[in-house]
């Protein structure tokens, strides 16, 4: 597990995911206590999962997350006014880690953004709501500058729960 992730960060919250989840498919929102993650906050997100129709509403986003990427989308759908040509796979990706209930890593280029030159490294994982549906998505997020570029502008992989 230690060397999914280029940033220790990453594997930190997704080892803190699976122990919280135990033997379930996921924990829920109310099993991570924010003292216990504090210093994993600033990279953060959490995202709504809304049903029928289907969306996706940013309902945290972590400081750092915000001084990198320029702008703060708390509250904000994904959608194209959001993600512009990129909105299409990340919304497609939030509906699997939804529908699938597991988590997933993401390596993306942000030729999308004003920032283009980065690469992101993401865990995304699903979170369940009092029902035992995926009510949420936490995702933690950092950036990069690569010298080499990914081979494909996104690799998107199921991690082992």
């Amino acid at each position: 597990m230690d060397d999914l992730f280029w940033d220790e960060r990453l594997t930190l919250l997704y080892r803190t995911w699976c122990e919280k989840k135990g033997a379930r498919a996921a924990p829920t929102r109310d099993d991570f206590d924010p003292a216990e993650i504090f210093a994993l906050m600033p990279i953060m997100h959490l995202i709504d999962v809304i049903r029928e129709p289907l969306g996706f509403r940013h309902r945290l986003v972590g400081t750092e997350l915000v001084e990198r990427m320029g702008r703060d989308v708390t509250g904000r759908w994904v959608d194209a006014d959001t993600y512009g040509e990129a909105a299409t796979e990340i919304f497609d990706g939030l509906k699997i880690i939804a529908t699938e209930v597991r988590p997933y890593r993401r390596r993306a280029r942000l030729d999308w953004h004003k920032q283009h030159w980065l690469t992101t490294e993401a865990v995304e994982m699903p979170l369940l709501g009092p029902d035992g549906e995926v009510n949420m998505v936490l995702r933690g997020a950092t950036f990069f500058v690569r010298a080499e570029r990914l081979p494909e502008r996104l690799e998107f992989m199921p991690l082992a729960a």
